[in-house]
């Protein structure tokens, strides 16, 4: 595999260590790690690094179907689960659940959720890198049954932000999807389309001794698995104890905006599903266009600044 790495500095200033330190001490320091920010590109994977640690990882491997980011902060703490798991991981349910990925549950009468995973690969991708730490990544995706030709096409834009000085960058994910031949049905199911699984020390393990981790909404606290709302967030404290708040923005330009949305308490799992509640039916010459907003944010953000958030992501589409 051919590996290219592109570096850049970005001063900063460096936290002192941290491991004899109490909770609150740590809350009480400012979030500001050293600043090394360099490109890793593989024929497969494109990441961000600050240092030696992996900041974001967008993993694009034809062999293996269905394009998927990992997420982390700016000092490398992951937030998302990592795809594949490393040995003893200790959640290993839904092995299809890939970080932030897409999959559609059922196109027409094929399941592309549990299974058919190679039937949504990546058959072309480009990349635009730049040295603020900013990215553009655009791929072409065929859906198609096993061994038969592509019923859908889906054009995917991903737009990385540079991460601001607190460490801060949104993922602006836009996709287009394009019937290949005839119509096509994206049938009526409680979750699907964009989601994101948390890391496994999120799911309330007995030994995780950070605030537990909660969903809010655009309206409140989340209760339940089935919401309706301008914008998710799940938040809490990573296993290293540092807080982070993750939130998925649903563009006020999508069909059947406010989104609904699939929680789960007994793993961190968040979904914007189109189909949640009927099919619909993507006609022949006929375009359907998503996009969403994942804010990734160090510390426990309140719902006001993430609407403030949300309605600058909105703004930017107009």
């Amino acid at each position: 595999m051919r590996t290219t790495l592109l570096s850049f500095v970005i001063i900063g200033v460096v936290c002192a260590p941290m491991a004899a330190e109490t909770r609150a001490q740590q809350a009480s320091k400012p979030f500001a790690p050293q600043r090394e920010l360099a490109w890793r590109k593989t024929d497969t994977s494109l990441a961000l690094l600050n240092g030696n640690k992996v900041v974001w990882q967008h993993v694009h491997d034809k062999s293996i179907g269905k394009p998927y980011m990992r997420i982390g902060m700016i000092d490398g703490t992951e937030l998302t689960r990592p795809c594949p798991f490393p040995k003893d991981y200790l959640k290993t349910d839904h092995p299809w659940h890939r970080a932030l990925w897409w999959s559609w549950k059922w196109i027409d009468d094929v399941n592309y959720w549990e299974n058919n995973q190679q039937g949504s690969e990546p058959v072309d991708v480009s990349t635009k890198l730049n040295k603020d730490g900013s990215a553009r990544i655009e791929l072409v995706i065929a859906y198609h049954p096993p061994n038969e030709a592509p019923v859908l096409k889906e054009r995917r834009i991903i737009r990385v932000s540079k991460p601001d000085t607190a460490g801060t960058y949104l993922i602006d994910w836009q996709a287009t999807f394009m019937p290949a031949s005839k119509d096509v049905i994206f049938k009526q199911n409680s979750y699907g389309g964009l989601a994101l699984r948390m890391a496994a020390e999120f799911s309330g393990d007995q030994t995780h001794t950070g605030p537990a981790w909660k969903f809010l909404k655009s309206d409140g606290e989340a209760i339940g698995t089935t919401h309706s709302a301008r914008w998710m967030a799940y938040q809490g404290s990573a296993q290293n104890n540092q807080p982070a708040t993750l939130a998925i923005f649903a563009h006020p330009d999508n069909p059947r905006f406010p989104a609904w949305w699939q929680t789960r308490e007994h793993y961190p799992y968040l979904n914007p599903s189109f189909t949640c509640k009927e099919d619909y039916t993507l006609r022949s010459g006929e375009t359907l266009t998503l996009r969403y907003g994942v804010l990734v944010q160090h510390g426990q953000v309140e719902s006001p600044e993430i609407e403030r958030a949300f309605k600058a992501f909105d703004a930017s589409g107009k």
